[in-house]
């Protein structure tokens, strides 16, 4: 573990840990890092803060993970300010309009190989031609045609068009959808747990939702 030089003192992790927690309290308060981690996650906000915290103090941003990472106490300290930034409503926000925008867009993909028609220029134009070439060899073969999908898949384009609002919300108990399931399921018109009682599927404890895993 990398703690300065090797004819140097030990690190203050005390201080730096401090430090790390104060800075992560003050961003709560901001809104300058939002943007940062709507787009590309929490990560690069918290590399930003080790950075400015550990270089000071003649350390790594590695050394201190590699502190914490073995030490419970510490780890659920950071952690706990971590998920206080993900659960930020601004930032929530804008990582559902981020995800509608990428739905919309995988949906429209997905219609077109499903239905055969065209999806709007704008979804083309952001596809280059061998995979616009791909899509138009996949929708006129037919072979993904799914009649149990597309009416889906359709239902879901309307949301986003009439009322983007509803896109994302459970039909059945009104809570969002995770961002994760939308994701992997874009068409999704329940949260994992409503639809699991759609299909007869005995529930099952949820996993632990850990907002981080960058340690």
């Amino acid at each position: 573990m990398t703690i300065g030089s090797k004819e140097g003192p030990p690190a203050p992790w005390p201080d730096i840990h401090k430090t790390v927690l104060s800075t992560l309290d003050a961003l709560a308060s901001s809104t300058g890092w939002i943007p940062t981690a709507a787009t590309v996650g929490i990560e690069p906000v918290f590399e930003r803060v080790l950075q400015q915290v550990c270089q000071p103090q003649g350390v790594t941003p590695e050394a201190y993970i590699d502190l914490i990472t073995r030490d419970a106490g510490m780890r659920r300290d950071v952690q706990r300010r971590l998920a206080r930034l993900m659960e930020n409503p601004a930032l929530v926000t804008m990582r559902r309009e981020a995800q509608r925008r990428e739905a919309e867009h995988q949906l429209h993909v997905l219609h077109y190989v499903l239905s055969g028609q065209q999806p709007p220029e704008w979804v083309l134009s952001t596809i280059d031609e061998e995979q616009q070439q791909q899509l138009q060899d996949a929708a006129e073969s037919g072979e993904e045609r799914d009649p149990v999908l597309l009416p889906r898949v359709q239902r879901a384009l309307q949301k986003l068009a009439t009322d983007p609002t509803k896109y994302g919300q459970c039909e059945d108990c009104g809570n969002a959808i995770l961002l994760e399931r939308l994701q992997l399921v874009p068409w999704a018109e329940c949260c994992a747990a409503c639809q699991r009682k759609r299909e007869g599927v005995p529930d099952v404890e949820p996993e632990p939702q850990v907002a981080v895993t960058y340690f």
